[in-house]
């Protein structure tokens, strides 16, 4: 998932008991019409207030982002994603949200950001200070948390069409004969898969869905990419796809996961796939020698969720894999 850095900063504010008002959320906007912004400065006030923070509109220097759905889908991924920058990304669709009654518009686009907050509390814990509202998450960064098992970060119970999709994927990585496979999230958000070539056709929209709000496509064999979809590696996509799936159980782990080291290849380099800081930190530390996600998330102070979507990427295409016990 994101990293939320400049938001825990800024939510830091809420626990800091020398001041007496808690700086606001500034909430950057892209895509939206000047209409359209009158109402969601009005709504973020009133999610806000439901929440226990203050959200405020802003242009520029936001610790969130928040963009119109159609917007999002005319922008190259990586334009959108250098953008972002790893803050957290709310969407809008305005289109599904221009019903006739204005108090009906403004309840929905409220319903939906509350969502879309909560599921990123779910996984980070920028959200969760000082009586949010939110759920509360163990996926920053706790001084005392490596003694125990992560209880926040317990795998998600994957859907009949998830566990297919990554079966199917981790089979075709080293199955030339795995049948073609088709997901998507729905009309224009299609990627298909050819195993025997290596290959996958990625409509836009389906890989900003992929790779910037990290959502798993769901599985529909008549679904097809559109004449504009882009032809990317197999292994590459994969690698993406395992990110998303990082509240999936890790692939072949063990009871206690959290404390059974983890063995890189020798000389392992993921720039192929990634050029985050905080990944190459990572597989460094993996150089070194075997070491437990505890270790990990220790030693380079990353997110709980961050660091199993990395580990889970790492499993996925060999990169790294399990000590058995005692061999640590």
């Amino acid at each position: 998932m994101v990293s939320i850095d400049p938001l825990r900063r800024a939510m830091g504010a809420f626990v800091t008991p020398r001041r007496p008002r808690p700086r606001a959320l500034i909430v950057q906007h892209l895509g939206f019409s000047e209409a359209e912004l009158e109402t969601l400065a009005e709504v973020l006030r009133g999610v806000g207030r439901e929440l226990g923070m203050e959200l405020r509109l802003g242009e520029a220097n936001g610790d969130l982002v928040l963009a119109e759905q159609d917007f999002v889908a005319r922008v190259a991924p990586q334009v959108l994603g250098a953008f972002v920058d790893e803050r957290p990304l709310l969407t809008i669709d305005c289109a599904a949200a221009r019903v006739h009654d204005l108090h009906r518009r403004a309840r929905w686009i409220h319903l939906d950001l509350v969502r879309q907050l909560q599921r990123i509390a779910q996984e980070t814990s920028a959200l969760t200070a000082a009586g949010s509202g939110l759920p509360a998450s163990d996926s920053g960064f706790d001084s005392a948390f490596d003694s125990r098992q992560p209880g926040a970060a317990a795998d998600r119970e994957s859907d009949a069409s998830s566990a297919q999709l990554l079966d199917r994927v981790r089979r075709g990585l080293v199955d030339l004969d795995e049948p073609p496979l088709a997901a998507g999230y729905g009309p224009g958000a299609v990627l298909s898969i050819d195993f025997a070539r290596g290959t996958v056709l990625i409509d836009e929209l389906a890989e900003q869905r992929l790779r910037v709000t990290r959502e798993l496509p769901v599985l529909d064999d008549s679904a097809m990419p559109g004449m504009r979809a882009r032809r990317r590696d197999l292994d590459l996509v994969a690698w993406d796809l395992a990110i998303a799936a990082h509240d999936r159980r890790l692939l072949h782990s063990p009871s206690d996961w959290w404390h059974t080291p983890l063995l890189a290849l020798p000389r392992a380099d993921i720039r192929r796939y990634t050029q985050q800081p905080q990944h190459l930190s990572l597989i460094r530390q993996l150089a070194d020698g075997p070491r437990t996600p505890s270790e990990l998330r220790r030693r380079c102070r990353v997110g709980v969720g961050d660091l199993r979507g990395f580990i889970q990427a790492l499993l996925f295409l060999g990169i790294a894999q399990w000590l058995p016990a005692g061999q640590g």
